[in-house]
């Protein structure tokens, strides 16, 4: 049984489309979408195609937006022993990505599966990168084993990966075949979104440098990764 989980924050453009592919993915039993603080309509869009929707701590707009709260909040609203987390801003998302994605961990070959963002003639380096991607499925315990101080923003993609590497665990990763998403740039403006965009890498490449997350992650990381040759989506 797999719970999708939808974090979005002024996410009005796409999120219905999220979650129509995710209420058609054979593996999901419910959506639940986290309305993380939107000033738009986010929320009723998501309730209209079909969603149960969190709103994170009330009122809209009450909260600075947290993907790592929003997600923790879907995962309290779910009894699944697992959880389908997905963006709220995808482009090009269908059920039958989300079926390929799925595929791995229900046959039991992987304790995490991932999908990638379609980018062309970089998919064979970014297959193998640590996977900072929204979409992905794990067991439940997975994401509570995540200690309480390493669940915030949008870092918590990366604490996902460490406990999965630390535990020796295999993860399959593929590539959504023409699956992209809505870029800072495009929902903040050009300047701005460059701005945040290169705030988030910055951040990410500071974990292991910091000693937040150590580099023996990846090498364990690399050693249970299953590249899957067929693309979510894929013909």
């Amino acid at each position: 049984m797999i719970d999708a989980v939808v974090p979005a924050r002024n996410e009005a453009a796409t999120v219905a489309t999220v979650v129509d592919a995710c209420r058609r993915c054979s593996a999901v039993r419910e959506v639940i979408v986290v309305d993380d603080g939107s000033v738009d309509d986010t929320g009723d869009r998501a309730a209209a195609a079909g969603a149960k929707v969190i709103q994170r701590g009330g009122a809209a707009g009450a909260l600075s937006g947290s993907k790592a709260h929003a997600m923790e909040a879907g995962v309290a609203a779910s009894d699944a022993p697992a959880l389908l987390f997905v963006d709220g801003d995808l482009l090009g998302l269908t059920s039958d990505h989300l079926d390929e994605v799925c595929r791995p961990f229900i046959e039991g070959r992987a304790t995490m599966s991932v999908g990638w963002f379609d980018y062309g003639a970089w998919n064979p380096l970014v297959l193998r990168l640590p996977p900072t991607t929204g979409e992905r499925v794990v067991p439940r315990w997975v994401f509570e084993a995540i200690p309480p101080e390493k669940r915030d923003g949008y870092t918590i993609e990366i604490m996902i990966n460490e406990v999965i590497a630390e535990g020796r665990l295999p993860t399959s990763a593929r590539i959504m075949r023409g699956v992209t998403h809505r870029t800072k740039r495009q929902k903040l403006g050009r300047l701005e979104g460059y701005r945040r965009t290169w705030e988030m890498f910055w951040t990410l490449l500071s974990l292991p440098l910091t000693g937040v997350v150590r580099w023996r992650s990846y090498w364990f990381y690399l050693r249970g990764l299953t590249v899957e040759s067929r693309p979510a989506g894929g013909r």
